[in-house]
This record gives C-alpha cells, structure tokens and sequence, in this order.
C-alpha cells in the first residue's frame, strides 16, 4: 500500500481517525506489514509482543486456555492490553493466515500519551468503550434532529401589543388570538414578555389592578433565537434558562412568533404525540385501529431519529396499553369491566415488544364472579386485537383461551401446580405469566396474585434452579468468525437477548421484584447490591445492542415484505456493529457463568 492508501485505512478504523495529521504520519513511519501462517501463535503469557496488530487479511483468536474468547478480522486490532500493561493470561493464534500492518510497541504508547481520545478508548473500561462506539456508529442517524432549524418546527403568532397598553386590554386582546403570552414592543426593537404565570404572580398575588400599564410587570428583554438557528440550539437555551418558550426574530430583530418548549419536544417525538392523541380520542373500534396501524410508522421515526431504542419501547408499550385499554372499555360491558382484569404478559408485560410479533394476553377474574359471562368478550378482543395487527399467539396464550381466562382461586392453583410439578411447558407458562402487567379493569388482582406466588416460592431453592437453567437453554457464540463466513444469519433473541431476560426474570423472582421491564429490574437489582455496578452497566449495554439490532432486523423486512424474525443478518453490520456485537456476546456468556454460580445449576441434572 501507498502512503496514502495506508492514512486512508487506518483513518477508517476507530479510534485511528483522532489522531492528528501529525502523529498520524508518525504512526505510519512507523509501521510495517508482517505476514503468519495459520496456526501460529503471536501473543501468549509468556511471549508479550513488540507491536500493536493491525488486521488488514485473515483471522485471528484469542484464547483463555482451550476457550475462544474473542476472534479479530479485516479492520480489527489487538493487543492493548498487553502493551500497555506488559501482561496477558490469554494466548493470540492465527486461525487464517494472516497479512496484518505491526506497530512499533514505543510508538503505540507515545500516541496513547500525546492524544487523550486516542488514549481513552483503550485505557477505559468496556462499557465506556461500548458507549463510544455507540456514539460514532449512531451518531449520523441523529443528524434529521440535529440539523432542523427552528423554522422547522409549529411557531405561535405573537400577541404583540404597545407600551403604555392597559394589562386588562392586553389580556383581552391574546383571549382573542387563543393565547397565553403577551410580547410587549419596548423603544429600538427591545421586546418583553408576559406569561400566565407572570399573572399569577405579579397581579392575582400581589392584588394588582388589571389597569396598569404592561410595561410595568413584563421581562425585558424576551429571549430570543433566529429563525435560522438550530432547533438544538432553541431547546439547549430552554434547558439552560429553565424556561419553556423563546421569543423567534429575523435577521432585522423583528419578532415572529413564539416559540414553545413543548413543540420542540414534539418536533423530535411527533409522530408519538400524533398518535397518542388519536388514541385519546377514539370513539369507536375502527377510529381506534386507524390510530394503532401508526405505531409502525411511530418506531420508524424514533428510530430514524436515534431514539435508544429503550425508549421506544417504553413509549411504544404505553401506546399499545392504550390501545388494549380502549379495547377493553369498547368491547366489555361496563358492568363487567371492574370484577376482572385484562393483563398483557411476556414481552408485551415487559415493554420490550416494539413491532407487533404476537400477542400473549389473559383475564383474571374475581372470585365468586362466573367467568362464562366473559368468554364470548374475550374471543371479540382476540379478534379485534388480530384485526388490528396483533398476531395471534402461537402458543395460544391468548383471552379467548379458557386456559387463560379464569378466577383468581384458579390462578392460584395453577400457579401452585407450576411449582410443585414443574417441566419445560410450566417453567414457561411461570415465566410469561410473572412478566404479566396489568392494562384494564381491577388491578389489585393481579397484585394478589403476584404476592400469592412469591410466597409459595419462599425456601423453593431447587425450584429456583431449575427455572434460572432456562438462561443456559441457547448457546451464545464466543465469536462471530463461524457467522461472517459461513453463516449469514444469527437469532440474537436466543443466542442474546433470551439469556439475558430469563436470567434477570430468575433474580428478579428471586428477590421478590415486581417491575416487569427487564432494564428497570437491572437497575433494581443493581440498588439492591445482588449485581455489581460494572455487571448491571454491562447488561444494560449489551441488552441495548442486541435490542438495536433486532429492531433494524425488523424494520428492514417490514420494508422488503419479507417476515419478520429474530435473526440478523451479519454481513449486513457495519465493522463497529460486528464488534458491538462481538462484545455484547462476551457479556452474555459472563452473565451464564453468573447465573449457573449464583443459583448452583451445575449441582442439578
């Protein structure tokens, strides 16, 4: 490679692309191009290298005895740690042959001192290196937000009145124009402001005559942003002032209007606030469908946007509790209503259910109430719910299923039957039902249910074991090297996801946690001190990268028509994506090894 061949793939592989003009020159002076065969061993305990590896053909493992621990390919590099600290307890062997550049170990080190961004990414630990490879993978998918202008967003017609204008005028005057702000026009384009707290407080508290002049309680000056500043810049003056709307000039100073808190906010989320509302003010099942077809579209524009995808969960969820609200009041007759309550479980119990895959509902009923009076409702809500493209559940875990509609007595001897006859199929039926949340009609019976089964699982250790085993059900690759060359595909619910949501649903039923979503349980458990601080950081990471990349998964075959799964494509990731998931995988397979330790897997069958 040329020179500048050699500026132009290193300045592609993060964090090389921090480095100065200089120093990179210096780097490349210093490098070469080294070949190994397949099978030999570059790094090991006993053998800490000269150099810094650089991958530009072939694969390279690590390992941790006979395990693989992590595996580099074209862009990866390897080993800081050994450089930096001068030791190592794993060993580094080509796995196919390698052609790699070799940087000199003295020069690694003066570039780790003399560029501090440089120096951070290798010296932090793996969360903070999850957070910034997050941030320059994800970042451009920020820029529709970061790049709108405040003319971009809904502006309020100003109610602009003279110096000198009596208060009770003013305020007749924005009746009018339908608002609460009052701009008052001061001597050489100075404006001020009165607000409806300005009201209360300044004439309603201090017993003012409505006749004054405006002059004498308006702020002066407005603050005030261009019509051609950045809406972030808008919003960061908000925060910073803690006030919740700004005057909006032209480039003469001339006022044109207001700009509020609240529709900056919903510039960024629109969509949701759309849709909210039409949820809010559905009359009838058909406005009410109209409204939940939306949701696709409402993922596609916070995700578009950068919204952690967390977060679109949780708004999603309030959305679809809504719409299972709404369903529930349009479809049962009210005099039912309030002796049962409808309960969503397993994903949709945890939020963490974005695009609609399947539906996992129940009723639990009052005791002394005949369930047979709800069943013709319930098979309606199943009906409704498919109709409006919820699909029905493959496992018919589902309201219109007998099974899953019942008294509260039943439940519990259901529940008692899990525990005390367990096999796979009541480990699950446990598991979904203990994520269950509760949507309409009485909660407090499924809050007597919950309690009723974390006291039958009090001293229930064997138990506990058992049901925490399922995390261990998916193997989780140590690598992706088998994936990106012969398999194109990885469902990373099981191999991913799945581990970390059963084995923190295991700890959660445990201690005697009733939060549903596997993130807050996370950070529960994390308070409660049952996982360690860089433990729960792990998870939540790893758990937002795998959710990540299911949820772009999904939204690319929602728009190539093709059915939607768990599995991504892998030659489909981006260099820093592979390596986000590579990491992701670590922390899984650590988390396992947690798991098994803390409930004693390994001293069952």
């Amino acid at each position: 490679m040329s020179l500048r061949d050699q500026k132009a793939f290193l300045s592609n592989i993060h964090p090389f692309e921090l480095l100065t003009e200089e120093q990179m020159d210096h780097c490349i002076r210093h490098m070469d191009i080294a070949y190994y065969a397949k099978g030999e061993v570059l790094i090991t305990p006993e053998k800490i290298p000269n150099h810094f590896f650089v991958i530009i053909k072939g694969i390279v493992h690590e390992y941790n005895e006979d395990q693989v621990l992590m595996d580099f390919h074209y862009q990866d590099s390897f080993d800081a740690n050994s450089l930096i600290y001068g030791k190592t307890k794993n060993s580094f062997k080509v796995y196919e042959d390698l052609i790699c550049y070799e940087i000199e170990k003295d020069i690694f080190l003066e570039l780790i001192e003399k560029n501090d961004g440089f120096k951070n990414f290798f010296l932090n630990n793996l969360v903070n290196k999850f957070q910034t490879l997050k941030d320059k993978e994800y970042t451009s998918e920020l820029s529709s937000f970061m790049i709108a202008k405040v003319e971009d967003t809904i502006l309020h017609p100003p109610c602009i009145v003279e110096k000198g204008t009596k208060l009770i005028d003013a305020i007749d005057e924005s009746m009018q124009r339908n608002t609460s702000t009052i701009i008052v026009r001061g001597e050489n384009n100075e404006h001020g402001i009165i607000t409806d707290s300005l009201l209360k407080i300044k004439v309603l508290l201090e017993g003012r005559d409505l006749n004054i002049p405006v002059e004498e309680i308006a702020i002066f000056p407005i603050l005030s942003v261009n019509l051609d500043d950045y809406l972030f810049e808008a919003l960061t003056l908000l925060i910073k002032k803690n006030i919740k709307r700004v005057g909006v000039v032209n480039s003469k100073g001339e006022i044109l209007g207001i700009l509020e808190q609240i529709d900056v906010l919903s510039h960024f989320a629109n969509h949701t606030y759309v849709v909210d509302s039409k949820i809010k003010n559905a009359k009838t099942l058909k406005d009410l469908k109209e409204a939940s077809e939306e949701l696709v579209d409402t993922v596609k524009t916070l995700n578009a946007k950068g919204v952690k995808v967390n977060h679109i969960s949780s708004l999603i969820g309030q959305l679809n509790t809504k719409v299972y609200k709404k369903i529930y009041k349009f479809i049962v007759p009210e005099e039912l209503q309030k002796d049962a309550c409808l309960i969503v479980m397993g994903s949709e119990g945890r939020n963490e259910q974005i695009i609609k895959t399947d539906q996992d509902n129940a009723l639990v009923v009052k005791n002394g109430v005949d369930v047979e009076q709800y069943r013709p409702y319930m098979q309606e809500i199943t009906n409704t719910l498919i109709d409006f493209g919820y699909p029905p559940c493959e496992g018919n875990i589902m309201v219109s299923n007998p099974f899953w509609c019942k008294t509260v007595e039943d439940y519990k001897k259901e529940t008692a039957r899990w525990i005390e006859a367990p096999d796979m199929q009541n480990y699950m039926d446990l598991a979904i039902f203990f994520d269950s949340f509760a949507v309409a009609g009485d909660k407090e019976l499924l809050i007597n249910l919950k309690d009723d089964l974390f006291n039958k699982l009090h001293d229930k250790d064997v138990f506990m074991a058992y049901f925490a085993k399922a995390t261990l059900t998916f193997d989780t690759p140590s690598t992706v090297a088998n994936f990106m060359t012969k398999t194109y595909n990885i469902d990373v619910k099981k191999t991913g996801v799945f581990p970390i949501v059963q084995g923190i649903r295991s700890l959660s039923l445990r201690e005697r946690i009733r939060e549903t979503t596997t993130v807050k349980r996370i950070q529960i458990l994390r308070e409660m001190k049952v996982l360690e601080d860089e433990t729960a950081s792990e998870l939540l990471e790893a758990f937002e990268v795998l959710n990540t990349l299911r949820l772009k998964a999904h939204l690319q075959k929602l728009q190539d028509g093709r059915e939607i799964d768990n599995e991504v494509d892998t030659h489909s990731l981006g260099k820093i994506e592979r390596d986000l998931l590579k990491d992701s995988f670590k922390i899984v397979n650590n988390f396992k090894k947690f798991i098994t330790y803390t409930f004693k897997i390994d001293k069952i069958s």
